[in-house]
């Protein structure tokens, strides 16, 4: 895991040198021979270049401080917020320039969201608590739909539906089957939890924290034996692990 995470965390350093360099370069123009015109122009650039490296300066020392006090630090979550939200497309093109893995880049991305919550200070209620899973995980054969209604399950154990009711039952935490991300966003709007544990691939599980940072997301990538999108599975050992850190006097 530290491997993985120091993955995003390096390329974000390598994006925070380049842009500085950038700057470096713009501002020192601003002084060699230009029209008032051009300066003008480059003025004005160095500023947005300058204003976007304080940023990624920022948020950079919000995670890494969110990730040694175990907890968001106000005067810096909207630029923390900002890295996390508008920042991995960025990290992902650099990454593709260096040969590396696209799925490599979100896998480290949601490891380094998932170091940003310190379970041990969050001490939630189960009714605060969701288990978000995307419908994929049903079989794909099986007649009866549970995104509307979990309780159309028959607990036949064709597919994993069956053993996330009974873990989410056991500790009394809300568990929701989402069609889409539209779907998810609107389950999070009725339940209101405070913490979800989020169950996707790679791609989806970084699109989800990004848009509902710093709503806490414990990420948990699904396990897709068949392909993307149809009869994934997940391990429900770190499903329990993760609401078991959660919950209080759990």
């Amino acid at each position: 895991m530290e491997k993985s995470k120091g993955l995003f965390m390096g390329l974000l350093l390598l994006a925070l040198a380049i842009l500085s360099i950038f700057v470096g370069g713009v501002w020192y123009l601003n002084f060699f021979g230009f029209s008032l015109l051009s300066k003008g122009v480059l003025i004005i650039i160095s500023i947005v270049l300058s204003i976007l490296a304080l940023l990624l300066i920022l948020g950079i020392l919000g995670i890494i401080l969110t990730q040694k006090l175990g907890k968001p630090i106000k005067p810096l979550i909207i630029p923390t917020k900002i890295v996390i939200s508008y920042f991995l497309p960025v990290i992902i093109y650099l990454g593709g320039l260096l040969g590396l893995d696209k799925e490599s880049i979100q896998s480290s991305f949601i490891n380094v969201s998932n170091q940003l919550i310190n379970p041990e200070k969050m001490n939630l209620a189960p009714e605060d608590i969701m288990v978000l899973v995307p419908h994929c995980i049903q079989n794909s054969e099986c007649s009866f739909r549970v995104t509307t209604d979990l309780n159309n399950c028959k607990r036949c154990g064709r597919c994993q539906v069956q053993d996330l009711i009974e873990v989410t039952e056991k500790y009394g935490v809300h568990l929701a089957i989402a069609t889409g991300g539209t779907l998810a966003r609107k389950i999070i709007k009725d339940i209101r939890p405070k913490a979800i544990i989020a169950v996707a691939c790679e791609r989806d599980l970084s699109s989800g924290i990004q848009d509902i940072y710093p709503m806490p997301v414990i990420g948990v990538v699904n396990l897709r034996p068949h392909g993307p999108c149809i009869n994934t599975g997940v391990e429900i050992e770190k499903i329990e692990e993760a609401i078991k850190q959660l919950i209080v006097d759990s």
